[in-house]
Parts: structure tokens; sequence; C-alpha cells
């Protein structure tokens, strides 16, 4: 009796364990390499990655189909890219008629959630606390095949997606880069960009996208991915409890075979818009990611175009020829460009600039490159690929792109290819790639200057990061992507450092805290592996608030890179690359940022060369005036850009002359730029450079870092620095106005709407008004996304939230992207949700899901060194204690819907919207 007893009964977690063990015969493990498993799912044929680290209690999942747009033929190019969309648009389980769609779902739960499109492949994703894994495993099966795909949604999306691409076709270098693309490959169906021909976005019929659907969408066309704090047995159930109804695809999945033929000559192309700079980009055909060459060709594009040392940096930005440059190889999986490419002011020649890169590629050919050079490179990839492993969804992006290249272990194994790179193998990949005969010339030629416009042009400081331009293949990722303010220049919108996505509750820290060389620290030991995130600040004091030349700190901090009393700037930067180390110093009229992320091994060299740099600038005459024309360069850039010109507007509509969130024009920029001198830079150092109000916050492996140390022996003795407050006049709210910035020929409009609030981050209104916000217009769970982009499909991109410097009094704004043509429809479908969020506020059941999003993604933004640090940072400058960390989600958690709705109706006056438009808009 008792054996049978014991046979037929089990407690329900052994059952479940016992269950999980019989299924266990379904996963096949096919490898194992750096901590990472791959299994077969056997009954469908789904490949898995399990990747697990207990360490913080966050995971990654991640699904990629091996699709993208190169499975596009004429006709439906955009495909891939208009599905990824319409898989948000619901299942027969998770919809908008049942209340839960997809992103309501994740993100009350705090996920950070976001899906990519690109020329090889999809990815799905969500990072969110690793107790609702099941939520998104249940989730990505279901839109695996139980997408809905109405035609309904299809016409909504389609003008959301018609207006990303828009966006797209603002931007000078995405336009020629897609024009050389088109050109370069005239058979391989990478011939089309990611996103399509517009014709396509707007006529591609449902049938069709369900028929794509259809066809590539199955489990043995996807890898599942899962990183961070899991168990494998209870993975291995979650995975058959909802894949395991999914059968494998009944057809052959189709590829493509085109293949490129031969090119007989060299290609040109020339795109004529309004904009301020020349652009020269020179791209060659290369292979795909695997190929045996590409790491020589990644090595030699990093030699080329990356750093101070780089042959262009030196060839074009150091001469004033150009005012930025740039090489890359791509690492797609069947063929690819390496690019090289130069921006310059007008008074140059794009021929003359054709022709010197041309004499760069004969000189490598003919004389290579040295042993130093590839160890440097090698050095710093190395470093960077440990240092680039910093929470899980870092690393689910990176291996998304190794499977896209056909091998995942290349993640693993990549830095091992670079090392058997020799300067023979680096030469020989220069002669046979870079070709005359195999290249496509692009140039960008300004149809007119910006400056013929300016009636009504407005512009931001410009506030450069300290380092070479970078630029980045424009649609790498064409996402479904978390919505943030399009424009970057909403004054000191980085002062405002309590923007919850990047925080987390950590109830158990444990924080050091003490004065080391007069600088005030912050250590935190974390569950990271071999590295340390730096985040430090020196206030300016009043420095804000005095009739001086905005421009000087920015010039000062990016002068810092330039060189040392000790070491020129090649030498100074080739150390830092051979650390894999980049250190960012730039300023606000506010304060200096200072970061960096280094092995802990490296950490006393580093910050030996952070005091270098901050303590003993060379401030050369020559690299001065280089460095002021690179300025003038991209602030005259500004003079083109819808987000730029209309961010500014509603500055200078907001707030008074002389207040520090009031942003000055693009001429008086320039002027002041022009007007700099090297003695104001030395004497703004002078004073505002020192530990006197210097914070540093160190996140990571501390544990025998020995950053005492390294900080007594290299900051000894250095003083300066200001401990004054900022002091400013309070404004006031302005009257009701309406303001047109004209720009000519931008497919893409922006609008911006906003008053002053006087909210202070202090104040005990901020945080009821901030969920109030947060409820209209953060992210896809926003009202503002969840409206006039998805249901009345308007915009790619809208959002609310809290600008200016928040110490001073901030102001609200809202800002979405409109076609010229449907700008008017945008902005009363805006209006209309603003006035119903003033007048009835939010809801109890919004508040409660608002909660459990704000403190969920608490966890999710900190389980990285650099969202730790950025937050501790943010909270001591504030004259709080590090522990706020635990505070904050009970503040957020005790907010009445009282509050946040009296917080609304208190801040926000209907008759005093100040509304901004900008771009190709008829006065």
């Amino acid at each position: 009796m008792k054996k049978y007893i014991l046979m037929g009964y089990c407690s329900l977690a052994f059952c479940t364990l016992l269950s999980a063990q019989s299924n266990l015969v379904n996963f096949k493990k096919i490898k194992e390499l750096g901590g990472i498993e791959e299994y077969l799912y056997q009954p469908n044929g789904m490949n898995i990655l399990l990747l697990q680290d207990n360490a913080s209690p966050v995971a990654t999942v991640q699904i990629v189909y091996r699709v993208g747009s190169k499975h596009e033929v004429l006709g439906n190019t955009g495909s891939t890219h208009l599905l990824e969309h319409l898989m948000f648009k619901g299942t027969p389980t998770f919809n908008k008629k049942n209340g839960n769609t997809i992103t309501d779902v994740l993100q009350n739960t705090g996920a950070q959630l976001n899906a990519t499109t690109w020329y090889d492949r999809t990815n799905y994703f969500e990072t969110l606390p690793s107790d609702k894994i099941e939520l998104a495993i249940q989730i990505e099966a279901d839109r695996m095949r139980n997408s809905l795909l109405l035609k309904e949604d299809k016409e909504a999306e389609m003008t959301v997606v018609r207006n990303e691409f828009e966006r797209g076709e603002n931007n000078p270098n995405a336009l020629l880069d897609k024009e050389i693309w088109a050109s370069a490959y005239v058979a391989h169906p990478y011939h089309h960009s990611t996103i399509g021909w517009k014709s396509d976005i707007e006529n591609a019929p449902i049938e069709v996208l369900k028929n794509f659907y259809n066809t590539y969408y199955w489990p043995d066309n996807a890898t599942l991915t899962i990183i961070g704090d899991f168990r494998k047995e209870n993975v291995f159930a979650l995975i058959e409890k909802y894949f395991g109804k999914i059968t494998k695809a009944p057809n052959v999945m189709p590829q493509p075979y085109t293949e490129e033929p031969q090119q007989y000559g060299p290609r040109k192309i020339t795109v004529k818009k309004p904009g301020e700079l020349g652009v020269v980009n020179k791209a060659y055909k290369i292979p795909g990611a695997l190929h045996e060459d590409l790491p020589a060709l990644n090595i030699l594009a990093q030699i080329i175009g990356s750093g101070p040392s780089a042959i262009l940096n030196k060839t074009f930005v150091d001469t004033r020829l150009g005012i930025y440059s740039y090489a890359s190889a791509t690492n797609f999986k069947e063929v690819g460009l390496f690019t090289i490419g130069v921006g310059f002011p007008v008074a140059s020649k794009h021929e003359d600039i054709d022709a010197k890169i041309s004499e760069v590629v004969a000189k490598i050919q003919k004389e290579g490159v040295s042993q130093d050079e590839v160890n440097r490179v090698v050095a710093k990839i190395s470093a960077q690929t440990i240092l680039a492993r910093d929470g899980s969804g870092v690393i689910a992006s990176a291996l998304n792109e190794a499977i896209a290249s056909g091998d995942w272990t290349d993640y693993i194994t990549g830095v091992d290819r670079l090392k058997k790179v020799t300067p023979a193998d680096v030469l020989r990949v220069a002669n046979k790639y870079l070709v005359e005969d195999q290249s496509t010339t692009g140039y960008f030629i300004p149809k007119q200057a910006g400056a013929q416009n300016q009636n009504t042009a407005k512009a931001n400081n410009y506030m450069p990061e300290n380092g070479p331009f970078y630029y980045r293949h424009p649609e790498n990722e064409h996402a479904h992507e978390e919505n943030t303010p399009a424009s970057s220049s909403l004054k000191n919108k980085e002062e405002e450092m309590i923007s919850v996505e990047n925080l987390i509750e950590k109830s158990a820290s444990v924080f050091k805290r003490e004065k080391v060389s007069g600088i005030d620290v912050v250590s935190v030991k974390t569950s990271a592996k071999d590295f340390v995130t730096v985040a430090a600040s020196i206030s300016l004091g009043n420095y804000a608030s005095e009739t001086k030349n905005d421009v000087i700190p920015a010039l000062t901090a990016s002068m810092l890179s330039k060189g040392t009393t000790l070491n020129d700037k090649f030498k100074f930067s080739e150390k830092l690359q051979k650390l894999g180390v980049t250190l960012n110093v730039n300023a606000s009229t506010f304060k200096i940022n200072i970061g960096f992320k280094c092995l802990k091994k490296d950490l006393d060299q580093v910050i030996a060369l952070l005091a270098e740099e901050l303590r003993n600038p060379l401030f050369d005459a020559k690299e001065f005036e280089n460095l002021k024309q690179q300025f003038i360069g991209n602030t005259q850039q500004d003079l083109n850009d819808p987000g730029e010109r209309g961010s500014i507007a509603l500055s200078q509509a907001i707030y008074p002359k002389g207040n520090p969130n009031y942003s000055l024009s693009v001429e008086d920029n320039i002027t002041n730029i022009k007007n700099a001198t090297l003695d104001e830079v030395k004497a703004f150092h002078k004073k505002y450079f020192g530990t006197a109000s210097m914070r540093l916050v160190i996140v990571g492996d501390t544990e025998g870092a020995n950053l005492n140390a390294s900080l007594k022996k290299s900051f000894k003795n250095w003083n300066g620095g200001v401990t004054e407050k900022l002091k400013f006049e309070e404004a006031s709210k302005a009257n009701a106005k309406t303001e047109i910035v004209v720009i000519p020929e931008k497919p893409s409009a922006e609008l911006f709407i906003g008053q002053f609030t006087g909210l202070k981050r202090a104040d005990a209104d901020y945080i009821p008004f901030y969920i109030g916000n947060y409820t209209l217009g953060a992210g896809f769970a926003g009202r503002l996304m969840q409206t006039v982009r998805d249901v009345d499909g308007l915009t790619y991109s809208i959002s609310s939230g809290i600008g200016g410097n928040i110490e001073t009094g901030g102001y609200w704004y809202v800002n979405a992207s409109f076609n010229p043509n449907l700008f008017q429809k945008g902005l009363d479908a805006t209006m209309v949700q603003v006035d119903k969020w003033v007048k009835n506020g939010i809801t109890a059941e919004e508040l409660e899901n608002k909660k459990t999003n704000l403190i969920g993604s608490f966890k999710v933004g900190m389980s990285t060194t650099n969202g730790m640090a950025r937050t501790i940072l943010s909270f001591i400058e504030r004259g709080l204690e590090p522990n706020y960390i635990d505070q904050y989600p009970k503040d957020i958690e005790k907010a009445t819907l009282q509050q946040v709705n009296d917080a609304i109706k208190k801040y926000i006056q209907l008759d005093k919207m100040i509304i901004i438009k900008a771009g190709s808009l008829d006065k």
C-alpha cells in the first residue's frame, strides 16, 4: 500500500520536475562554448541558446528569425520590417480588445522591449525581471504563429513605417548610404534598404505580408536565446509548454540565390539636397562576415578610421580639410561594403576630397600597416569584448548579430580570429578589396546654405561628446523602438538623471562612501566580472547664469583629448586604445561629465591617464583652431534639422534670455565659437577643474581594484573647482503662441508642444507629475503611442517628457514627427489626448500599471554597471545618499491618484500651450 501511494502521488513541484525531466529527451545538446549552451528542440527544429547568470534577478528573452530584407523581392521590399511592427499588434490571446496588448503586459512588468530588422535577420527581445520569463516565452511563442495581421492594423501601421522612412530621408548620411547600396549591389537583394522602397511600404497588400509570415516565421527558422537569471530545467519546461505546440514549417523555406554579377568599373552617385556639409563616401565590395579575410578588413577599418591616430583623422580633420571622418567594414552574412567617408566644409571640392581618399588607400596598399598598429587594435577590441558583456540585453544584442552572420560561436571566437591577423594580412586585403573598379562613390552636395532660410531659425548649444565623430549605418535598427524624444537638443536633458528606465531597486545594496584626495567617492561591488564602470562629474557652479560664452565648457572638455603636457594626442590616444578604453569627458553649462569602463587590472593605468588629461591638458593653439572649425561645421548642420530647430524654438518661447534653460540661436552659437579664445579656455579650466565639487562613482568588480590608492597617487595635491550654487531668476508661465520654423525639402516635420512648469526635482509634486506624464507619453504603453501612433497611424515617434535643468525649474513637452501633409491631423489628434489627460487625469488602473512598470524597470535598468553608476551619481549630485536607490521605489509606490491628477491640473494649463512646427511647412 505504501509503495502504491508513493508511486501514485507526488507534490506539485516534484511532478513538475518529473515532467520537465521526462521531456529532456526533446532537447538535444549541440555544443557548449564560453558558458553558452546550444540545444536543438527536436520536435520542431528550433535552436536554443542558454547563458545562465543568477547574480541579478533580470533576464533577457530573445528570438531571432533567420529572415531579413534580403528575402524580399520587388513589390514586397520592407515586408520583414512592416511585419516586425505588425507582430506587436496582437494575437487572439494578447490584443487591444482584451485590454492586454503585448506592449502593455510586458511594459507593465518593467520590461525593456524592442525588435529590430536587418538584412539577414529579425529579432524580438525583452529584458525583464526574471520572475516574468514565462510571460516573455509565452508571448514569443504566441506571436510566432498566431499574429493577427489584420488589414486595418496594416493600414494604420503603414503610415507609421512611412514616417520612419521619411525621418531617415531627413538625414544626409542615411540618404547617401541608401543610394550607395542601391548602386553598389544591382542584383543581390542587399540592393534595397531594410525599410524598403516607399511605394512598397505604401502599397504592399496584407495578403503579401501574410504569405511572407507563413513562409518564414516557424521554429525551425528561429533561435531562442535566454540570458540571465533562470534555472535550465524550468526553462525547458516552459519551452515545452509554449513552443511544443508549434510544428516545423510545412514547406521548404525559399532562400535567395541571386549573386552579384561582376562589376566592370567604378560607379558614382550624387545626392543633392539642402545641407551644410559636403560628404564623400567611397565603398568597396567585400565578402561576408565569416570569410577568412573579414578579421583583417575589420582591423584595417579601425586603423584607417578610429581615433585621433587614425589615418583619416590625421589626413582630413587635423589638416582642417574635413569636419569628421569614418571607416567601417560591414559584417553581413553574404557580402558587404568597406566604406571610407569624410564630411567637410562647402569650401572644399568633392573631387579633391575624393582624390585624397584614393591617395590614402594607395599609400596603405603600397606601405601597409605596422605590427604596433595591428597590436593596438587587437588589444582594444579584446578589452572591449569583455567590457561589452555588461548586462543580459547587451549580450543578447551581440549574439543576435553573430546568429545572423551564420555562426553564433563567432561571438566567442571572434577575438581569436582577430589575434591571428598579421600586417601582411592587412596589406593583402587592402590590395585585394580596395580596388577602384570595385568601388561605388557617393557625393552628398548641399544644394543651398541653410543660413539663407533663417528668418525663424533657432538652434541649441552644441555639446559634442569628447572624441571623434562616430557614424553608424543608419538602418541597423529599424526598430519598434522604446519611444524617446526625437531631438537630442532639449536643453540639458541629461540633467534629468532620474529617468527610471535606467534605475533599479537594489534592496541589499552595500555602498562605500568616503573622501579620497578631496573627491567624493562611492564604490559599489556587483557581480560584474573583471571590469568596472566609473561615472564622475564636476559642478560648474553658477556658470550657466553668468553672461559668459556658453560654448567655452564644451570647447574646454573637447580640448582635453587633444594632448597633454606629458603625451601628445597620438601617444595619449594610443595608450587608451591598447586598454580598450574611451575616456568620455564632455560638458554642459552646468557640469563636466566624466565616464569610462575598463578592465579591473587596468584601473590604475586608466586613473593615471584620466588625471593626466584633467590636470595637464596641452591646450595647443593649432588644435584649438581645428576644434573650433569642427564645432562650427557640426553646429551648422543644425540649420537643416527640424528636431534641433523645433526644440530650440520651444526653449526660447518658454524661457527668457538669461535663464539657464534658454537656448541660443545657431547664429549666436556660431558667433560664440568664432569668438572663443584659447585664453578663455585656459582660464575656465583653471577656475572650474578641480576636486572641490568632484564626485566619482565606481561600480562593478571593485574588490582588489585599489581605486583609492590610484586616486591618491594620481590626484594628489590637485586643487581648484568651485562649490558655489547655481543662482537664477525664476521664470514664469508664458502665454500661448504658435511658431512655424520653415526648413525646405524635409519629408518629415517635427511638432513640439510645451509650457513652463517650474517643477524642481526636490518638489513634492515632482514624482506625482512624473507618473502622470509617464502615463501620457512614455514608451509603448503611453497614451500618445497607443492612440496617435497605434490607432491613428500618424507618426513613428511621439512622446512627452520633462525638460530643462530640473534643479532650476523645468518644462513639460510633447514631441512628435509627422509627414507634412498629415501635420495638422497629427497636431489635432495629439491635442485630443492632451486635453483628455489634463481634464480627466489618469485612472486608478493606469496608476497601478505605471507604478509596476516604473519599479520593474528600476530593476532592469540597473542590472548594468553603467546604469547603476550614473544613477548613484545623479543622487549624490542632488545631495542625496546612495541608498536613495532603496527609497525611490517607495516614493513611486506611495503616490496617490489624487496627487497625480492634482499635479497634472496644477502645472498644465490648456490655454497656455506653446506650439512649434518645424519642417517643410507652409507658413
